[in-house]
């Protein structure tokens, strides 16, 4: 039976009599595909060009493909069990739209698609006009084509669900279809379908990559035995060659994956987890943007290498307080408000009092924790223990010399927080640099009463607030690096320095990094314009430039107002507007912060 409808009519009698596609009437996807079998000069009214293929070549066809098909056929008879009787039936086809095999439905059987989605049969629009199948290998898109929807009306009479399955290096490996006569939507049946693919795709990762690290992440670490888990391939120097569809769509903020390191995605090096995740264990990451998940191996022999492969952390000894800043070239520590404010770090950390690092998310304090481990030449081993890990997490091994850095523990349930306590009051004797990272410190947690107090006393010491970007003098620096990671040649324009410049930055350097990444992507050349950063907020103020305020400045002591006072009041007035938010000042004045800072004194 024929889905119906006013639209559908009309734009096939736009089509069958005048050869047009009318796209008003057509979802985008269904008008698309028109059009492209109207300019292969298919006949709406005719037949399929048919190109089946017979015994010995199909039989050819599927041995090619029988890592897919061992995979899929457990799927295909699960399918069939959720959905017989309902009048439907299920096929697989290949990466380029050939019919692999078929189950069908004994109410679907006496239909007449049953005998034309067959195997051997060829689904490409070229030789089918428009159909699910077709779409999916076309678009790369799971596909839905209702009735006379299709582009030849001999397929009217039937509905058709597909979508593709991924080789996990964004290829099409095969297609998994349901057709049925029904004439409503099947968005439940359609569902199973992307659940059935997922697992298929994921069966096809495992086995084309057993002797390469298979990691396996998601939020939460109750999800790793289930079919929604994220999955990533890395080869021997640790860089992603395949992922599945769930693990993309965690780090849809991450574009072209294939090729990343572990560490361009992740805040942590792998080589600081290999330990423990050569062992089976559960460990928790961040990705780039700040979003927490639990990772672990998959079991096979590259997991069983990982541990004798990991490498420690390179170290450099400090010297002096200003050693400290060129112990690590990844941290930029060009403001002097932040300079300042760790003038002291090298002495806190080699006395082994507690260090305590607050900041809003993404101002870098996990980076400071790690350049401080390096800077300070320790030979321990580096540990990091999360919100959501369990007290199982806590091993022996942070005891053993080395850094103990721990992530907003007022995050941590009360069980885990008392076996942290236990934990922290036997550091000091193993010479364990402690360091706690948070929005507000320990002491605040405690007052809010999301961290023990006891546990706070421990781990409030020396104290670094990290300044959000937006209270950076050193934004030009940080941009300069960020470009020189992601690629060594390109250059901004000043128009669009300006436009960073402006910017709020409430994501800090996460968003800082994103942007960039983002916008090496849309560029066409080494030099990045305004244009190619769109997601910038435009509604910033307009700065107050050093010429506006000059001839301010000249009207004024013109009246017998002595500059310098005159100076003083418009920064103490820009501040004002600036509801205190002195790098705010600083920015639209056209002047450094400390001048600013000066002139409040």
């Amino acid at each position: 039976m024929a889905i119906q409808s006013r639209e559908i009519s009309r734009a096939r009698q736009s089509l069958e009599r005048r050869g047009r596609v009318s796209t008003a009437s057509l979802p985008p996807d269904i008008a698309e595909s028109w059009q492209r079998c109207v300019d292969l000069g298919l006949d709406p009214l005719g037949p399929a060009r048919l190109a089946d293929l017979d015994a010995d070549a199909l039989r050819d066809a599927c041995e090619s493909h029988d890592d897919l098909i061992r995979f899929a056929r457990p799927e295909i008879e699960l399918l069939y069990d959720q959905i017989a009787g309902s009048n439907f039936m299920i096929a697989l086809g290949s990466s380029d739209g050939l019919i692999l095999q078929t189950l069908v439905d004994h109410q679907f059987a006496d239909n007449a698609a049953a005998h034309t989605v067959v195997p051997g049969s060829d689904w490409t629009e070229v030789v089918r006009g428009t159909n699910a199948l077709g779409i999916a290998l076309k678009t790369g898109r799971p596909a839905h084509v209702y009735g006379e929807e299709h582009y030849l009306r001999a397929n009217a009479g039937v509905s058709c669900i597909c979508t593709p399955i991924f080789d996990g290096r964004g290829a099409i490996a095969g297609l998994l279809d349901a057709s049925t006569t029904a004439a409503h939507r099947q968005e439940h049946t359609a569902a199973l379908l992307q659940m059935s693919a997922g697992n298929i795709e994921n069966c096809l990762i495992r086995s084309r990559c057993e002797d390469q690290l298979i990691l396996l992440f998601h939020p939460r670490p109750e999800y790793l035995d289930t079919l929604s888990v994220g999955v990533l391939v890395l080869d021997r120097d640790y860089r992603i060659v395949a992922f599945n569809r769930r693990g993309g769509i965690f780090l849809a903020g991450l574009s072209d994956l294939i090729g990343r390191s572990f560490s361009a995605v992740f805040e942590e090096p792998l080589e600081s987890l290999a330990s423990r995740l050569g062992r089976g264990e559960t460990v928790r990451v961040r990705d780039r943007f700040g979003s927490a998940a639990s990772m672990r191996c998959l079991s096979n022999r590259a997991s069983f290498a990982l541990s004798a492969r990991a490498v420690p952390v390179a170290t450099r000894p400090v010297t002096d307080d200003g050693a400290a800043q060129a112990a690590t070239p990844a941290l930029i520590l060009e403001d002097p408000v932040l300079a300042e404010r760790v003038t002291g770090l090298p002495q806190a950390a080699h006395r082994g009092l507690c260090i305590s690092i607050d900041g809003e998310t993404g101002t870098g304090k996990t980076a400071l924790a790690g350049f401080i481990h390096a800077s300070t030449g320790r030979q321990g081993a580096w540990h990091c223990l999360r919100p959501g890990d369990s007290p199982e997490a806590i091993t022996p091994a942070m005891l053993e010399g080395g850094t103990l850095c721990i992530d907003a523990p007022g995050e941590f349930d009360s069980t885990t927080q008392a076996a942290l306590l236990r934990l922290v009051e036997r550091l000091q004797d193993n010479d364990v640099l402690l360091i706690s990272t948070g929005l507000e410190g320990p002491a605040h947690e405690a007052s809010q009463g999301r961290l023990r107090t006891d546990l706070a006393y421990r781990l409030a010491g020396f104290r670094v607030a990290v300044p959000p970007l937006r209270e950076r003098d050193d934004l030009d620096e940080l941009i300069e690096h960020c470009l020189a990671e992601i690629q060594p040649d390109l250059r901004l324009t000043a128009a669009a320095l300006k436009a960073l410049q402006g910017h709020h930055w409430p994501g800090n350097l996460h968003e800082l990094r994103s942007q960039l990444q983002h916008a090496s992507v849309r560029t066409a050349g080494f030099e990045l314009v305004i244009e190619d950063f769109p997601d910038l907020a435009t509604a910033v103020d307009s700065p107050v430039t050093a010429g506006r305020i000059a001839e301010a400045l000249m009207q004024l002591t013109d009246n017998g107002l002595k500059w310098r006072d005159v100076h003083g009041q418009t920064i103490a007035l820009m501040v004002e507007q600036c509801e205190g938010n002195v790098a705010d000042a600083a920015r639209r004045l056209g002047l450094s912060r400390t001048t600013v800072y000066k002139y409040l004194q």
